[in-house]
């Protein structure tokens, strides 16, 4: 199949970008072939458009390397030709005018929801109801409201734009666990000793709540013997090192490499996870893929609970009081956390990536049946 991916930007600033560079590397290991429409450069057949930052959240923005992209009729009508379905990645900008031309030009089209009103909310380092509700009249206007079909990584997300006024087909396909995040003989580091480690991994961002991370373990009875990793680099990255002065325990405060990632994701004790804002959580899935179990906010707009394997492993959303009772737990309780360990690898079976991509393909299948069906003929490719 020719699959066109309508997406703002190709730099790695978020996981939803992760998570689409992911999914067209593997589709075009099995012969499909792509093209990507974004303001960015991707390694392949891809069309540019002009890009652009919000006022108010340029800083933020820059940080992530995002920008928002300009939806030139002209391009998109160039890069559809002969395309089999368009997939449109965010509900900006450059959805409406892709969701109009594709219709024009009689082509299927797949939206999906990897972006909720609270991301951008919280780029500005607010909480506002007044401009929630705005967004997602914004994103329902651009692609929500204009498509068949969506694509959702979660059932949180589904409900989630549902009850902001979407009827499409939802179509629940977690973005998966790569096939690295696997258990690995990976050597416990010397620097751990004895000690109990907690890691976390992700952009160090104010929605990202690391600064509660720090806190919860200040507030631990067992902080004289707890390792702390902020595996990440971020606006926030300062101040992280800022606030943890005071811990008994350096905490490592820094970007990783993957090599590192998946040697702490393999060895540390317990994966801490306080985001207040997720439609899946990628850093949730590649813990669990090692088998890595995870403690997790219990945030409102956060899918990550979906993670948790009981009430043992939840805390209340920027409770640093709690949080620190739930690591003195764990720690009291950490020889149970190996045998934990195979039930957080059976949960991931659900998840891993081939499954998930087998599931996509079947999804693009399955909507240009019904396009084509609907004009009166069927031919599958």
């Amino acid at each position: 199949m020719k699959i066109v991916i309508v997406i703002d930007s190709w730099n790695e600033g978020n996981g939803a970008i992760v998570a689409t560079k992911r999914m067209v590397s593997e589709l075009e290991k099995r012969g499909h072939k792509i093209t990507v429409v974004t303001t960015g450069k991707y390694d392949g057949d891809f069309y540019t458009v002009p890009g652009f930052y919000l006022p108010g959240v340029e800083e933020s923005m820059q940080n992530m390397g995002f920008l928002f992209g300009k939806g030139i009729k002209k391009t998109y009508k160039q890069a559809f030709k002969d395309a089999d379905i368009v997939q449109i990645q965010f509900p900006f900008f450059m959805a409406k005018n892709a969701v109009n031309v594709a219709k024009k030009m009689g082509i299927p089209v797949l939206g999906a929801c990897h972006i909720q009103p609270q991301n951008v909310i919280s780029a500005m380092g607010k909480e506002n109801k007044l401009m929630e509700a705005a967004l997602s009249a914004l994103f329902n206007f651009c692609l929500f409201k204009q498509v068949p079909d969506i694509h959702c990584p979660s059932q949180f997300a589904a409900d989630l734009i549902f009850n902001h006024g979407s009827r499409a087909n939802f179509h629940i396909i977690s973005n998966g666990i790569p096939e690295m995040y696997r258990p690995s003989n990976f050597e416990r580091p010397d620097w751990f000793g004895d000690k109990f480690v907690i890691v976390n991994i992700g952009r160090h961002a104010f929605e990202k709540r690391q600064h509660l991370l720090v806190e919860g373990v200040k507030r631990s009875k067992y902080k004289d013997n707890i390792q702390l990793l902020l595996c990440g680099k971020g606006e926030n990255s300062e101040m992280l090192r800022n606030i943890s002065k005071d811990l008994p325990i350096k905490p490592l405060i820094e970007y990783v490499s993957d090599e590192d990632k998946l040697k702490y994701l393999n060895t540390a004790d317990l994966y801490l996870h306080s985001s207040i804002i997720e439609l899946e959580s990628l850093s949730c899935l590649e813990a669990i893929g090692c088998g890595l179990p995870c403690l997790i906010s219990d945030a409102p707009y956060s899918a990550a609970p979906q993670f948790a394997l009981d009430e043992r492993f939840l805390f209340e959303k920027d409770n640093a009081d709690q949080l620190a009772e739930k690591i003195d737990y764990w720690y009291e309780h950490r020889k149970e956390l190996p045998e934990i360990k195979k039930k957080v690898l059976a949960e991931a079976e659900n998840y891993r990536f081939r499954k998930c991509i087998d599931q996509m393909e079947e999804l693009y299948i399955k909507i240009q049946q019904k396009t084509e069906s609907a004009r009166g003929y069927i031919n599958v490719k």
